[in-house]
């Protein structure tokens, strides 16, 4: 019976960590958000401090890209990127130099965004 709860309580945690796609890039390549289909891709990504992060349009329109710090309250804070227009087809690396959390939204399509974590 140990084993059987065992088991279940592994599948669970499973099933609840596979609700969020999140990526882990290494430190010398660069981390990989693709827009399509409206959406980010994975939406979550763990970078390093520096790490290049590239964007890929994969979408046959625009994707207009802001990057925000979020602050310990939750809030946004100072924008990492401002305003980048993504065309389809197309890709484009930026990098993050400070440690936290990040939400990448498109400002021409409500609900999109995604989470970028920058570890040291």
């Amino acid at each position: 019976m140990k084993f059987y709860t065992n088991c279940i309580a592994i599948v669970t945690a499973c099933t609840l960590f596979a609700a969020v796609p999140v990526a882990v890039a290494d430190d010398d390549e660069a981390a990989t958000i693709t827009e399509e289909d409206i959406e980010y891709s994975p939406e979550e990504q763990i970078v390093h401090v520096g790490q290049p992060i590239r964007i890929v349009n994969k979408d046959p329109f625009e994707h207009k890209s802001r990057v925000t710090e979020q602050t310990a309250g939750g809030g946004l804070g100072y924008i990492a990127l401002r305003d980048h227009i993504d065309k389809p087809g197309t890709s484009y690396t930026f990098k993050l130099d400070k440690p936290g959390s990040y939400e990448i939204r498109c400002l021409l399509h409500d609900g999109m965004t995604a989470a970028i974590k920058v570890v040291k």
